[in-house]
């Protein structure tokens, strides 16, 4: 690699990490990042806005204890000592939310991204309420909200997500996990199977699947699955069918509470799901399929009931009276499996409920282990089969989400070991799910790496929600430039069989075909050339054959010259190449450089603050001695050049071709970079 001259570094680069070497190194680089006005303290607003952006909010009963003490501080400005105290008390999950490590790292873009899915959304009114149980068809048809809990606890709401709403069939999933937790899945596995059923959920022929069992003898006779109505009204008569239906209502809404994040000392702040009565009776006064079920599962003898015949006839005097005689263990089931269908919750609650799962049982709030690992991985292949009615099959191939609707207008879509979320609109399609639900689940599969065969594929023009922004971008071509800088064909090959597009150029569409031409790496070169790489400018208009000749590579310049390509040269600035040099520094880890100046071209201050927070030096160069400020300045960066400046990044760090930050600004003509940093320099 061509080297400049290096001097030795300011002295406003020696006080700077000078000091920071004297903190220690993890606690040391958070605070250090938070600093701001070449200040060596932390302010207190700015450190609360950079915990909301990472997604935590400030009711998270998990960091009472931490704003309790930051708010008795008594002054805005922290110093170390005292800052570190105060993030102590908020545990590992402050530091992991300023080092951005959480669920979702860069929570801020998601989130932005979410609320344009919103709005494109929002004006679809198409779809029809349910108006088959009365207080359905009442509702307001114009509700819609979005909510996303991380399995980290970081929140997203927007529209109607704490308005209560009938959960309805959603009720199916943690009606499910509740009795496998339980029972266990043999036992569960004798009274309800776990295979897609084809049909309408309240179809009364779901009967018929048995388990080597047959019409002629029904006693092996089970539901399809516990996402349909026999399967659910059937798991129901599972729970506690001793008790009183009051005693298993409070038991069941007590179970759903500490998935969705109640706890019993109700410090959460989260409330227990809502009953609603006049609901259940409406179910029970239309719900005449689900009555004639509740039967035909007496019928097999699967629904758990004592013998409880009355003994004699109250009526023997009279010739055509007798006792009339219904199995209370189906009307008891029946009664609790309305009632189920008739609890209320936000598109909050459900969205914890859904990143409880996500989190294989643990609630991310309240860190309470409300199901075990083995229940979680038994119950969403089912969620994932047949959640969604009869378009579950087309749902998951283009979803690819374990998820479950219900006719009150809710979706609830598990992203396993990341997030849960669940969408509220009330408008339903012919089979019964949420219009505006599908549209809005489909936007960010679109958007995000999240269906679960999405690593069977290479796709750099979608996100994966689970690195930041700037990392993503990195990680979508620095690996090939670094490969093809250091003569690593058998990586190129690799990434070849990816179908990674080789082509793709970083922050200044700089290629591999440009740092391979600049290395002398010959063979490199043509193997990019024979897989149909095209020379292209970069952000100079230099090509890559530029590169060749500065550097003297003559066969690689060769190579170029047969190709049929009309060049240009590079246009770079450099007012003053004898000028003062100062030194970039060097780091390990090749691709968080390749992010730090990502982040710095895309003004992505909190992104550069976690990277900061992270140990990176400020001024960590990447294969053409381009720096962040190189990147902010160009690019009219104003805010990340200050943040830059301020954490210790020297004023004239040269790149490959001898340019500092401000050379870059005056090119771009970047008036305001150009006005700050000529005035650090008088």
């Amino acid at each position: 690699m061509t080297s400049t001259e290096k001097k030795a570094p300011s002295k406003k680069e020696e006080s700077v990490f000078d000091w920071l070497k004297t903190l220690p190194p993890r606690e040391g680089n958070i605070f250090f990042s938070l600093c701001e006005g070449g200040k060596k303290t932390v302010n207190k607003s700015k450190l609360k806005e950079a915990l909301f952006d990472s997604g935590l909010q400030i009711n998270d009963f998990r960091l009472r204890s931490f704003f309790e003490k930051l708010d008795r501080h008594r002054s805005n400005d922290i110093e170390f000592e005292d800052f570190n105290s105060i993030i102590k008390a908020g545990g590992l999950l402050i530091e992991k939310a300023l080092r951005g490590e959480l669920a979702v790292p860069d929570f801020r873009d998601f989130s932005i991204n979410l609320d344009k899915i919103y709005d494109e959304i929002r004006p679809n009114r198409s779809g029809d309420l349910a108006k088959y149980i009365p207080p359905l068809a009442e509702v307001d048809p114009e509700q819609f909200g979005i909510a996303v809990v991380t399995t980290d606890g970081q929140i997203y709401q927007r529209g109607d997500s704490d308005v209560d709403f009938s959960i309805q069939s959603m009720c199916k999933v943690f009606n499910y996990s509740i009795v496998v937790e339980n029972l266990g899945l043999d036992k569960v596995n004798r009274h309800v199977g776990a295979e897609p059923s084809g049909r309408q959920f309240d179809d009364l022929t779901l009967m018929v699947k048995g388990m080597g069992g047959s019409s002629l003898n029904p006693n092996n006779q089970i539901p399809f699955n516990p996402m349909v109505n026999a399967g659910a009204i059937m798991t129901t008569g599972l729970i506690n069918p001793k008790n009183s239906t009051g005693q298993r209502l409070d038991y069941i809404r007590e179970q759903f509470g500490r998935i969705v994040g109640w706890n019993a000392m109700e410090t959460s702040g989260i409330k227990r799901p809502r009953f609603n009565k006049n609901m259940a009776r409406q179910e029970n006064f239309k719900g005449y399929n689900n009555i004639a079920t509740g039967f035909l599962l007496m019928a097999t003898g699967n629904i758990p009931h004592s013998d409880s015949l009355l003994p004699e006839d109250a009526h023997e005097d009279k010739e055509y009276e007798y006792d009339f005689y219904i199995e209370p263990a189906v009307t008891n089931a029946l009664k609790v499996y309305f009632s189920i269908c008739s609890l209320e919750m936000t598109a909050k609650d459900i969205a914890m409920g859904a990143a409880t799962l996500a989190n294989g049982g643990v609630c991310p709030i309240t860190q309470d282990r409300v199901l075990s690992q083995s229940t979680v991985r038994n119950v969403l292949p089912v969620v994932q089969m047949a959640g969604m009615y009869n378009s579950s099959g087309k749902f998951f191939q283009e979803i690819g989400l374990p998820s479950k609707s219900g006719v009150g207008g809710g979706i609830l879509l598990i992203v396993p070991q990341l997030m849960g979320i669940c969408i509220f609109s009330p408008r339903l399609d012919s089979v019964g799910n949420s219009v505006r639900g599908l549209e809005v689940a489909r936007k960010i599969t679109q958007k995000y790496l999240v269906h679960l065969f999405d690593g069977t594929m290479t796709d750099t023009n979608r996100i994966d929600p689970k690195v930041p922004i700037s990392k993503w971008r990195a990680s979508s071509c620095g690996e090939a430039i670094w490969a093809a800088s250091n003569g690593d064909v058998r990586s190129l090959e690799r990434l070849t069989s990816q179908q990674r597009d080789l082509q793709a150029g970083d922050y200044d569409i700089r290629t591999p075909l440009h740092l391979a031409s600049a290395e002398g790496q010959t063979e490199v070169v043509k193997y990019l050339l024979n897989n149909g790489v095209q020379p292209i400018p970069d952000r100079w208009g230099g090509y890559p054959i530029s590169d060749a000749k500065d550097n003297g590579h003559n066969e690689i310049v060769e190579l170029f010259t047969k190709l049929d390509v009309n060049y240009s040269e590079p246009v770079h600035l450099v007012e003053d190449p004898d000028g003062e040099t100062d030194e970039m520094a060097t780091f390990d880890n090749e691709m968080m450089v390749i992010e730090l100046l990502f982040a710095a071209f895309e003004n992505d201050v909190p992104g550069i603050r976690q990277l900061v927070a992270r140990s990176i030096p400020v001024h960590a160069g990447d294969y053409d001695l381009r720096t962040a400020l190189h990147l902010a300045s160009a690019e009219g960066s104003l805010q990340a050049v200050k943040y830059l400046i301020e954490h210790g990044h020297p004023l004239n760090v040269r790149d490959r071709w001898g340019a500092t930050p401000l050379d870059e600004a005056k090119r771009e003509k970047r008036d305001s970079v150009i006005k700050y940093l000529s005035s650090l320099k008088k």
